[in-house]
Order: structure tokens, then C-alpha cells, then sequence
């Protein structure tokens, strides 16, 4: 079995996905499991081997523990290194005699080997306060694709303001026709179909008269 500690924010491990490995024994819950460090990490508990020096896989095993105990205790480790009980003696004596080289190194590991292109599974679709997972997938729509036919309820479009058309009845109808109106309503247009005749011929008479 393997599981992910999600490094701490405000510690060097921060934004860095850690896998670990369980191996349970035939005595298993008497006995703890053993637990091994895949990803590569520099902490004073965890060698380079990935062997992880925590009490509650050695003698502060309870058997009432699960999986879930021994990675949060796993993940406070991260966030209170002991360095007076270290596998990585290097990672120990740095973290005591310089801090600040310690963080800096650290982090560089984890910008290494801990922070992947997309989280973890497990992760992706969970928020954190101290980081949010970014994924660079796009949502994929649930809803079916409308049968050719189908009415479709859509928002109306803006107005779009336009300079003086030909004649009252040509403007009204293009801003019926951009308001979202049904396109069976019948919208009287000059120059087309039986209205446009009358109109025309209104146009003409007016104009014989001018004459």
C-alpha cells in the first residue's frame, strides 16, 4: 500500500507531494507497518535510504492506529524535524548549525523530486488553505448535445445600437431579430413581401402627387 503526505505550508517542504510505502508484516496491527519514504527528501528523520525514525513506528505503536494515524504523524515530522535522533546525519547537523542553509537545501530537494506537473489524484479535486492544487485540465460538461429540432431557451443579446435604416419598419425589425425575438413572429420589413408592396406603392403615390 502507498500513500501521499502533502508537504506544510510555511516549511521547507511545502507545495511538495511525498509518497510513502507501507509494508505490513503477518503480526500487523500488533506490530506496525514499515514505512519507507519513496520520494526523495532532505530531513534529519528520514534517511536516504527513505527509513522514516518516528516513535509511533517503534515503540509508540498502538494497534488501534490505521494508515491515516501514521501519516499525520508523518506530516507533523515534517513540520518539527528532531535532529538529535537523525538518520541523515548531514540534514541534522546543517538544520543546528545553520537554519537557514538547511531550509534553502531543502527546498530545493522538494522543488526537485516533490513538486510534479499536476498533484496527485488524490489531491485534485481538494482545496488547502495554505495551497490550492492548480489543475490544467479543463472540466468536461455532463449535459447531452441537443437532438436537431429542439427548442432552446437562450439569453437575448445585447441591443446593438445602429445609424437611421430605410424606413421605421426595417429598424424595428432588425432590432426585433437582435433581441432574441422568435424568428416566427412576423416582422413587417420594407421592400419584402406584401407589406413592403404597400409601402412602396404609398412611397410612389406620394411622390406622383409631388409632381
Amino acid at each position: 500500500m502507498e500513500g501521499w503526505v502533502q508537504g506544510p505550508g510555511g516549511t521547507p517542504y511545502e507545495g511538495g507531494y511525498f509518497r510513502i510505502r507501507f509494508s505490513f508484516g503477518p503480526e500487523y496491527p500488533n506490530l506496525p507497518p514499515k514505512c519507507t519514504m519513496i520520494t526523495k527528501i532532505f530531513h534529519p528523520n528520514i534517511s536516504k535510504s527513505g527509513e522514516i525514525c518516528v516513535d509511533t513506528l517503534k515503540k509508540g505503536w498502538n494497534k488501534s492506529y490505521g494508515v491515516g494515524h501514521v501519516l499525520v504523524t508523518i506530516k507533523c515530522l515534517l513540520i518539527y524535524p528532531n535532529p538529535e535522533s537523525a538518520l541523515d546525519e548531514e540534514a541534522g547537523k546543517q538544520l543546528l548549525a545553520d537554519y537557514d542553509g538547511y531550509c534553502k537545501y531543502a527546498k530545493l530537494m522538494t522543488s526537485i523530486h516533490a513538486i510534479p506537473n499536476l498533484p496527485p489524484p488524490e489531491f485534485r479535486n481538494t482545496s488547502s488553505s495554505s495551497a490550492t492544487p492548480v489543475s490544467t485540465a479543463r472540466p468536461v460538461s455532463s449535459s447531452k448535445p441537443t437532438p436537431l429540432g429542439t427548442n432552446v431557451k437562450q439569453n437575448p443579446s445585447p441591443i446593438i445600437e445602429q445609424g437611421p435604416t430605410v424606413g421605421d419598419d426595417t429598424s424595428k425589425a432588425v432590432k426585433t431579430i437582435i433581441t432574441g425575438v422568435p424568428a416566427t413572429t412576423k416582422v413587417p420589413i420594407a421592400g419584402a413581401g406584401a407589406g413592403g408592396k404597400t409601402a412602396a406603392n404609398s412611397k410612389a403615390k406620394r411622390g406622383a402627387k409631388r409632381l
